[in-house]
């Protein structure tokens, strides 16, 4: 039996956290007010929905790195968050002190901690003092229910979205899912960018006329 359930345990793992890159139907996700690394105007605008205790996000956070470094100012990074609390006991408690950073500024140097760190209380206390955060403000930002809000917010977009699985990309609406291997996500913002400058619309109006279709 214990054998058992720890196949069942590995299985569900794999579905929500890390199976194989696929591409599926297209997506439209808007950018509202999520946290955002890049320009606004960039071609390419890669959305992800992550789970700081998902080992397979943590995994392509070096990837996703690089391949910011690479493509420049033509391409954004758009975060959502997508805590898998019934395999990561964690994660949501994690996401919430993302975006109390995020009140002070301080959003994507707590992402990179987190995603290299231990997530109990301790080491977010340790992490919100290594950026640099006012404490007390972070901690009554903790206790407060907005914060608990926007990740909500997020869980319930990806829930209308089909979106189940972390990391999930999706590369100027095109969808990949799980570890997928930096050459495959490289070649999917390229395939973004020259279909992006191919279209004559303008850099600054290009998401939201030619992805989410406004």
């Amino acid at each position: 039996m214990g054998l058992a359930r720890n196949v069942s345990a590995a299985l569900l793992l794999l579905a929500a956290c890390g199976q194989g890159a696929t591409a599926r139907t297209r997506l439209k996700v808007p950018v509202g007010s999520s946290p955002q690394r890049g320009p606004s105007d960039a071609w390419v605008t890669v959305v992800e929905f992550a789970d700081f205790e998902c080992p397979f996000c943590r995994d392509e956070e070096p990837i996703v790195a690089r391949l910011e470094a690479a493509h420049g100012d033509d391409l954004r990074l758009v975060f959502k968050h997508l805590p898998l609390s019934g395999i990561h006991p964690d994660a949501e408690a994690a996401a919430v002190a993302a975006e109390c950073a995020g009140q002070q500024g301080r959003f994507w140097e707590m992402h990179d901690l987190l995603f290299v760190a231990a997530l109990d209380g301790a080491a977010l206390l340790s992490d919100a003092r290594q950026v640099g955060l006012d404490e007390a403000a972070w901690q009554a930002c903790r206790a407060a229910p907005e914060p608990a809000s926007r990740v909500a917010a997020d869980v319930s977009l990806a829930a209308s979205l089909g979106v189940d699985s972390t990391p999930t990309f999706v590369v100027n609406g095109e969808v990949l899912v799980g570890a997928v291997p930096e050459g495959d996500l490289s070649a999917a913002i390229e395939r973004a960018r020259a279909a992006a400058v191919a279209s004559g619309i303008p850099r600054a109006q290009y998401y939201d006329r030619a992805v989410l279709g406004e």
